[in-house]
């Protein structure tokens, strides 16, 4: 009887303990790159992402933390655990990237006094909105991870493996985490209204940041991105391809918007596999 307890102990231990793992990257941003994909405007366009990241997952945790103490669910609080661990070394590791890309000439940080300007703006919210905006982002976040997996050779063709260990290990951890923050807000709020709310008003702001950061990173580099003929047909064909991502990505976006939506209905196990194993080749 005493066997059946700890048996029955240890399973219940392993259901309690979160299926997201927490892993260092072996990106080194002493070897950065400007340019690490086969078209600049790629890199551009990832590179636009990175600077929202830092400020970003940290205001991701701090909503999620805010309200922790209110989920009783020991599960979801193992996956919160795990969640703001990976976010956690995000951060980091896009700091140290943003950092060692910066120069003179590739300006990244003239954008920081505009983040935290909006930082400060997010957490002048009630807590329902602030995690709303947060559910609402690692949406989007997931969506386009889970298209840079299964379309790796347009994002990223040409990717070194230092590269590779950034992006790669990051698209893999977000849709790792793509439950938590939806999960934290259904137990604790389930106001459907507002996170159509959000959601409306991150795709503005999300969008329209991001083509404005890309088009201002497009243009610092346009000696080698615009001026030269070769790099620019490149760029025009990496435009149209940015063009069908969201085309392809549009019933996954919408879904979102739907009262019964989950984040777990899309399938990407077999996508992280393969993801996994780019990172980590045998």
């Amino acid at each position: 009887m005493l066997k059946n307890l700890s048996k029955n102990a240890k399973q219940y231990q392993r259901h309690l303990q979160s299926t997201i793992s927490i892993r260092k990257t072996r990106f080194d941003a002493q070897y950065t790159e400007r340019h690490y994909t086969h078209a600049t405007l790629i890199s551009h366009f990832l590179t636009a992402l990175s600077i929202t990241f830092p400020q970003g997952e940290r205001f991701f945790v701090e909503t999620v933390r805010n309200v922790r103490d209110q989920i009783e669910n020991p599960r979801l609080q193992a996956d919160i655990s795990g969640f703001i661990g990976q976010e956690a070394h995000h951060a980091q590791a896009h700091e140290q990237f943003n950092q060692a890309v910066q120069s003179p000439h590739y300006n990244l940080m003239h954008y920081n006094a505009a983040f935290e300007k909006e930082m400060k703006r997010l957490r002048t919210l009630t807590q329902r909105r602030q995690l709303a905006a947060t559910v609402a982002l690692e949406h989007f976040t997931a969506l386009m991870a889970g298209y840079m997996l299964k379309y790796p050779e347009f994002m990223f063709k040409g990717l070194s493996p230092n590269m590779k260990q950034l992006w790669l290990w990051h698209a893999i951890e977000e849709i790792e985490h793509k439950h938590v923050a939806f999960e934290v807000y259904q137990t604790i709020f389930n106001h459907l209204p507002q996170r159509r709310r959000s959601m409306r008003t991150i795709t503005i702001g999300f969008i329209s940041s991001t083509t404005f950061m890309t088009a201002d990173l497009l243009w610092q580099d346009r000696k080698n991105s615009l001026y030269s003929p070769q790099q620019l047909f490149k760029n025009i064909k990496a435009l149209y391809g940015l063009g069908l991502m969201m085309l392809r990505l549009s019933p996954e976006y919408f879904a979102f918007y739907r009262a019964d939506f989950h984040p777990e209905q899309l399938d990407q196990q077999e996508l992280l596999e393969q993801g996994r194993q780019l990172l980590n080749p045998s």
